[in-house]
C-alpha cells in the first residue's frame, strides 16, 4: 500500500473516530480513555477483564463492532433503551465506551461478575449447593424476568449461559442498555473505547466477580442451600420483570447470560434480542441462537414475545434445582434434541426439589404460550415458597382474595387512638417481613394524623434504615401480599417517594385510587376500621396528586372537592386540606377567615396539623387579630402531641421571645427534639446554638455535625456555612476540596452568598496552579 493510501485510511479512521466519539458525547454516553484500565486480561474471546485505575473497579470491556450509521445508531438505541432497566440489581449495569487506541477496537464498559454464567456456576458448584441456595436462585431469575416483563421487554434468549452470578446473585445479561441499567441487576454500561492499533470498538461494562450462573453453579453447587438457590430464582425473576415492564424480550435468556457478582444477579443485556415490536432476526444470525434447551418449541419458527423468555426462565429455575442444563446429561444430537423439545419433552424434577417450586418451572414450560404465566405470577409464586430448615418442608403463604370475614380467618384489627393493631390467626403467625408490613402501616397512618407531609418518606426511609431492611424487598413482598388491597395506600407511598423503586407519580396514583375507591363487603366494625384508614389516606394522597399534578394532570378543584367530601365524612386531616385550601385559594376562592375557622375547628378535635396551623394564623395574623401568644399556645400544644415542625417552631420562639420570654436554653432542648427527627431547620439552628454557645456550651465540632447533618439533608443555608467552615478549618479539619463542593451546592440551591467564596477560593487555586 502506497504511503499516500495509507495517510487517507489513516485520515478516515480519524474522521470516523471523532464522528462516533462525538455522537456519544452527544447522547451523554461516558466515553474512556483506554489508558484509563489497567490489568486488562482476556476472558474469551473479545472479552477483557480490566481495572479502573482511579477506582481500582473491576469491570469487563467487550468488543463491539462499529462499522457505519446503522451500527452506531442500533447501539444509541440499545444504551437508551438499557438506562430504564438498570435499576433492578440482576441487570448488568453498563458504564460506558472506551477505545483501543493501538488497534482502533471500540468496547463497552460492563459491570463484572465473578463466577460466569448460571451454566457454568451450576457446574462448579452443584454438589455443594442444597435446595435453599437453589430455589434462591430461581427467585432471583424470576424476579429479574418479571422485571423485565414488567417493563414490556422480552428477553428473547433467556437461558443459564445468559445469566451471570457474581458472589452468587444472579447478573441477567440483556442488550438494550440503559433503558434497563437502572435496574441493580443489569450489568452497567460504562462507555465505550477503541482498540486504536486494529480500529475495534470495545464496550466498557461493569465487572462480576463470580461469572456466569452457569458457571456459578458448577462451582458452588454443593455448597448452596435451598434458602440461596431460591434466592437467586427471585433475583433473576424480579431482574427479568424489570425488562418486561420495560416491553423488552431478552431473547437470550440463559444461564450463561447471567452473572453472578457477590452473590447478586447480573444480567447481561447486551446481545438482548429485541423490543417486542421488533421482528425474526434472531433465526437469520446463528450466532444469536439461544442454546436449544431455553428454546420455546413454539417460536422456533415464530417470533419470539415474553412468554419465550418465560420457557426459558423456566429452563433456568430447572437448572438452579438440578445444578446443570436441562438435557445436558443426553447423548442426543442438536437435531434429536430440538425434535424431543418440540415434541414436549420436558426434564425430570430433582429428587428434594420443593413441590410448590417444581410446580412454578413446569408451568413456565407449558406448550402453549397462552397457558404460561406472566412473569409477575413468576415472581408472586415464587415469593410465596417458604423453606423450613427441619425436613425442609414447604408452604405457601397465599390465601384465597375475598374481603368476606370467614374466608380472612377472622382478622381481627382495632384501631386504638393513631395506631392499627392487628389480631389474627394469620397476623399472629406471619413471617419477619409480614410483621414490618404491618408496622409500617401504623407508621404511615401515625404520621399522616400527625406529621407534615415533608416528613412522612424522611420517617419512613429511616425507619426502614434503622431496621436494616431492604426497602426493595419489602415493596415487592407489599405488592405480592395476599392481603395487599388493605394497605395499597403504603404501597402507593412508596412509589411517590421513591421507596424500594425509582419514584413514578403515575404508578403512585394507580394504588392511591384503588385505596380511595376500594368497596368492602365487609359488615365487621374491625374490618370496617382498616378499610376506612387505607381509604381516608388514599383519598388524602389522591387529592394532592391532583392539586399538583403528580402523575395525573392538576386539577386543583377536583382535589378540593376530594378534601371536601371526606371532611363531610369526619376527617380531620381532609378537614385541614380544606382550610388550606381556602388558606391559599387553591381550587376555592381565597378565604383567609373561612381557613381559620376550619383550622380551629380541626384543631379543638385534636388534629396536631391544625393546631400548628393555627398558631400559624395567630403570629401572622391570617384570618384572625395577630396575637403571638395564642400563636405560641397553639404551636406547643402540636409540639407537645408530638408534632415535629411544632417542635422547631417553638425552638424558635424561645430562642427569638415569640409569644413567650426568651430562653436560649429552651430554644436548644425543642431544636434538639426537632433535629433528631431530621428537620433541616432545627438541625441549621442547633448548629448555630453550638457555635455559639447559646443554651449549650460552646463546642465548634458538634456545631460542625449539625450544619453537615442539615447540609446533607440539602438545606443551602448549612451548605453555605459547611462551605465556609471547611475552608476555615472550624470544627473539622481545613478542606478546600469539601469547601468549594458544599459552597458550588450551595449556589446550585439558591444560596448568593456563596459567591463571594467561591471566586475567593478560584482566585487562591488559580495563585497555586
Amino acid at each position: 500500500m502506497s504511503l499516500e493510501k495509507t495517510n487517507e485510511k489513516k485520515w478516515e479512521t480519524l474522521m470516523s473516530n471523532l464522528i462516533i466519539e462525538d455522537t456519544f458525547q452527544k447522547e451523554k454516553i461516558p466515553f474512556y480513555q483506554y489508558s484509563e484500565f489497567a490489568n486488562v486480561k482476556s476472558i474469551s474471546k473479545n472479552v477483557y477483564e480490566a481495572t479502573f485505575k482511579t477506582s481500582q473497579k473491576i469491570i469487563v470491556l467487550k468488543c463491539i463492532s462499529l462499522n457505519d450509521k446503522f451500527t452506531l445508531d442500533n447501539l444509541i438505541n440499545e444504551i437508551k433503551r438499557h438506562r430504564k432497566l438498570e435499576i433492578h440489581d440482576s441487570i448488568l449495569k453498563f458504564y460506558g465506551i472506551t477505545r483501543q487506541e493501538n488497534i482502533n477496537n471500540y468496547m463497552i464498559i460492563l459491570e463484572y461478575v465473578n463466577e460466569g454464567s448460571l451454566r457454568q456456576y451450576l457446574k462448579t458448584n452443584f454438589q455443594k449447593l442444597d435446595w435453599n441456595t437453589k430455589l434462591n436462585l430461581a427467585k432471583q431469575i424470576a424476579d429479574v424476568l418479571m422485571h423485565l416483563h414488567a417493563n414490556n421487554i422480552i428477553h428473547g434468549k433467556f437461558n443459564s449461559e445468559n445469566i451471570q452470578i457474581h458472589n452468587g446473585i444472579i447478573k441477567l445479561n440483556i442488550k438494550r442498555h440503559r433503558k434497563l441499567e437502572i435496574h441493580d441487576s443489569i450489568l452497567k454500561f460504562y462507555g465505550i473505547t477503541r482498540q486504536e492499533n486494529i480500529n475495534n470498538y470495545m464496550i466498557i461494562l461493569e465487572y462480576v466477580n463470580e461469572g456466569s450462573l452457569r458457571q456459578y453453579l458448577k462451582t458452588n453447587f454443593q455448597k448452596l442451600d435451598w434458602n440461596t438457590k431460591l434466592n437467586l430464582a427471585k433475583q433473576i425473576a424480579d431482574v427479568l420483570m424489570h425488562l418486561h415492564a420495560n416491553n423488552i424480550i431478552h431473547g437470550k435468556f440463559n444461564s450463561e447470560n447471567i452473572q453472578i457478582h457477590n452473590g447478586i444477579i447480573k444480567l447481561n443485556v447486551f446481545g438482548l434480542t429485541k423490543i417486542i415490536s421488533d421482528s425474526l432476526s434472531f433465526l437469520t444470525n446463528s450466532n444469536n441462537l439461544v442454546p436449544i434447551q431455553y428454546m420455546d418449541p413454539r417460536h422456533l419458527e415464530l417470533f419470539k414475545n415474553k412468554s419465550s423468555d418465560i420457557f426459558g426462565l423456566g429452563s433456568i429455575l430447572w437448572e438452579i434445582s438440578s445444578g446443570y442444563p436441562p438435557f445436558e446429561m443426553e447423548s442426543s444430537s442438536k437435531v434429536d434434541l430440538l425434535n424431543n423439545i418440540v415434541e414436549g419433552k420436558k426434564e425430570i424434577a430433582i429428587p428434594g426439589t420443593p413441590h410448590k417450586y417444581e410446580e412454578i418451572y413446569i408451568d413456565c414450560w407449558k406448550h402453549n404460550g397462552n397457558s404460561r404465566p406472566d412473569i409477575f405470577q413468576v415472581v408472586k409464586n415464587l415469593s410465596e415458597i417458604i423453606i423450613s430448615d427441619v425436613n425442609v418442608e414447604f408452604a405457601t403463604q397465599s390465601q384465597p382474595y375475598n374481603v368476606d370475614d370467614a374466608k380472612l380467618y377472622n382478622l381481627n384489627i382495632r384501631n386504638e387512638e393513631s395506631g392499627i393493631k392487628f389480631h389474627s390467626p394469620f397476623f399472629d403467625d406471619m413471617t419477619e417481613v409480614n410483621v414490618f408490613i404491618k408496622d409500617l402501616f401504623e407508621l404511615l397512618n401515625d404520621l399522616f394524623n400527625r406529621q407534615f407531609r415533608e416528613i412522612r418518606p424522611i420517617t419512613i426511609k429511616n425507619y426502614i434504615r434503622e431496621h436494616k431492611k431492604n426497602p426493595v424487598e419489602i415493596l415487592f413482598k407489599m405488592i405480592s401480599h395476599p392481603y395487599y388491597y388493605w394497605f395499597t395506600s403504603l404501597i402507593g407511598f412508596f412509589y411517590q417517594h421513591g421507596i424500594g423503586t425509582v419514584a413514578d407519580n403515575p404508578m403512585a396514583f394507580q394504588f392511591y385510587n384503588l385505596a380511595a375507591n376500594n368497596i368492602s363487603s365487609s359488615d365487621s366494625s374491625s374490618f370496617r376500621k382498616l378499610y376506612n384508614i387505607n381509604k381516608e389516606i388514599g383519598n388524602i394522597s389522591l387529592a394532592l396528586m391532583y392539586l399538583y399534578g403528580l402523575g395525573v394532570d392538576k386539577d386543583m378543584k377536583k382535589a378540593f372537592q376530594i378534601y371536601y367530601k371526606l371532611a363531610d365524612k369526619g376527617s380531620l386531616m381532609a378537614s385541614n386540606s380544606v382550610a388550606y385550601c381556602y388558606d391559599y385559594g387553591l381550587g376555592v376562592e381565597k378565604n383567609e377567615e373561612k381557613a381559620f375557622e376550619l383550622y380551629l375547628k380541626s384543631a379543638e378535635k385534636g388534629c396536631l396539623l391544625a393546631q400548628f396551623n393555627v398558631g400559624w394564623c395567630y403570629d401572622y395574623g391570617t384570618g384572625i387579630t395577630k396575637d403571638e401568644v395564642k400563636g405560641f399556645q397553639w404551636v406547643m400544644k402540636s409540639a407537645r402531641a408530638g408534632n415535629i415542625n411544632a417542635m422547631c417552631n417553638v425552638g424558635h420562639s424561645y430562642d427569638n421571645g415569640i409569644g413567650v420570654r426568651k430562653d436560649k436554653k429552651g430554644a436548644f432542648k425543642w431544636y434538639l427534639k426537632a433535629a433528631e427527627k431530621e428537620i433541616y431547620m432545627a438541625q441549621h439552628n442547633l448548629g448555630w446554638c453550638y457555635k455559639d454557645g447559646e443554651g449549650i456550651d460552646r463546642d465548634h465540632k458538634k456545631a460542625f455535625e449539625w450544619f453537615k447533618k442539615a447540609a446533607e439533608n440539602n438545606f443551602s443555608d448549612s451548605q453555605y456555612v459547611l462551605g465556609r467552615l471547611f475552608y476555615e478549618g472550624n470544627g473539622t479539619k481545613k478542606d478546600i476540596v469539601n469547601a468549594i463542593y458544599w459552597l458550588n451546592k450551595a449556589k446550585e440551591n439558591g444560596n448568593t452568598d456563596a459567591n463571594e467564596l467561591l471566586e475567593l477560593l478560584e482566585e487562591i487555586i488559580g495563585d497555586i496552579m
